[in-house]
């Protein structure tokens, strides 16, 4: 987890009035990284869940701790004000599925950390200064944990734009107007200098270090770390003019199409 670009992304939504310290959250494919943040953050009503069985209640004490498969959640709808992932999706063999269970268990809005795709990260794959795998994660998991599915398969790291983030909510849920935010972040992954083998491409990353900040400082969108907020709409301030409720359903306002498409209201 990008623990300081995570961190100023719920700062803004904390003064935005969207999470603060009394909102009850999940987080999905989480642990002790997301637990510490929370903490010092001064979150008081989290649960931690994940998939990995290597994890306990202890672990991420004081919050309250659930092992859960993300794209299959036990929850019901709208049981947590928001729901919250920092680079886990990508862990998951339909990232999509998890996203819309996160939407569907939250009540006001979920939090999304991943990477971002754009024409800066095609290239870096390319010239392979940045996996599309991601084989360190299982290195670092005992060669048994840590890929797809928290099995020992690296998995592929799949990358969002905002108009498919956009267009699979809106898919999901077309009853009315949401409110979406993204954040944009630099992640240069020093780290990997670790592993012997690529110690190579660790250091061409430092020599271009200068750039990349000058780039993606001009050019937002090419950032790697993106956070992606959707608000759920407020019925019935934010549902579509062409729906009402009708015996506690949402159903097509027959009166407003006629009106709208001239056509006869039978």
């Amino acid at each position: 987890m990008r623990a300081q670009f995570v961190k100023s992304v719920l700062d803004v939504l904390v003064k935005d009035g969207i999470v603060g310290p009394l909102t009850n959250l999940l987080a999905v494919c989480a642990g002790t990284a997301e637990k510490d943040l929370f903490e010092v953050m001064g979150f008081s009503d989290v649960v931690i869940s994940n998939l990995d069985e290597r994890m306990t209640e202890a672990q991420v004490a004081p919050f309250g701790w659930s092992r859960q498969d993300a794209q299959a959640l036990s929850f019901p709808d709208g049981s947590f004000d928001v729901v919250f992932v920092a680079d886990g999706l990508h862990h998951c063999s339909s990232p999509h599925r998890a996203l819309l269970e996160m939407y569907r268990v939250a009540r006001r809005a979920i939090v999304v950390i991943e990477s971002r795709d754009s024409a800066l990260m095609r290239l870096a794959n390319r010239l392979g200064l940045s996996p599309e795998y991601e084989i360190e994660a299982v290195i670092g998991n005992v060669f048994a944990y840590g890929g797809v599915d928290n099995t020992p398969v690296p998995n592929y790291i799949y990358r969002w734009t905002e108009a498919e983030f956009k267009k699979t909510i809106c898919s999901y849920n077309p009853v009315g107007r949401h409110r979406f935010q993204f954040f944009y972040g630099l992640n240069l992954p020093h780290e990997t200098a670790k592993f012997k083998k690529i110690r190579l491409k660790s250091v061409v990353l430092w020599l271009v270090v200068p750039f990349l900040r000058l780039f993606t400082f001009v050019f937002k969108r090419q950032c790697n770390s993106f956070a992606m907020v959707a608000t759920k709409p407020e019925l019935p301030r934010d549902r579509w003019p062409w729906l009402k409720e009708e015996n506690g359903q949402i159903v097509l306002d027959r009166a407003w199409v006629a009106k709208r498409f001239r056509v006869n209201n039978q």
